[in-house]
């Protein structure tokens, strides 16, 4: 009787550690997801906003189709991520020189140059459209993470 006890407050430990574990990963990706939205209002720069989208996507494809979620959203989410990397080319975490350019779908002339108000209406384009893309995703992911951790709806 005595072994049985002692393995009962064994096995509810250890199940207050599972449990926990995940409530601090889920607490762990939700303060990450408002350091990022945070970024992305703040940043200026477009390759700095595509990086941010790429690791919002990450925390993203983590979490959706869990149970609770909400299948209309996610599949909206789903297909502005899908549009939103075909339309830019990340490499090893960075995005590849002219990857915005394939948004206006511009081509290059031959001689390679782009008049300056081209390239500034592409990055303008794609700081607006991966902002948008994160303040979506990071919102939809606060609702799911607080709901989890049983403050949400």
């Amino acid at each position: 009787m005595h072994c049985v006890i002692r393995l009962s407050f064994v096995v509810a430990v250890m199940f207050c550690l599972t449990g926990k574990g995940n409530a601090g990963m889920i607490e762990a990706d939700r303060n990450r997801l408002q350091q990022l939205q945070f970024q992305s209002r703040q940043t200026s720069d477009a390759n700095t906003q595509v990086r941010i989208a790429y690791e919002v996507i990450g925390i993203y494809n983590k979490y959706k189709g869990q149970r609770g979620s909400d299948v209309a959203r996610e599949t909206q989410l789903n297909t502005q991520v899908r549009d939103f990397k075909r339309k830019t080319v990340v490499v090893d975490g960075v995005p590849a020189q002219g990857g915005v350019w394939e948004i206006l779908g511009i081509v290059k002339s031959a001689t390679g140059a782009i008049p300056e108000h081209v390239r500034q209406d592409a990055q303008n384009l794609i700081k607006s459209s991966s902002k948008a893309l994160v303040d979506g995703l990071v919102n939809y992911l606060i609702n799911i993470a607080l709901a989890k951790l049983g403050l949400g709806k």
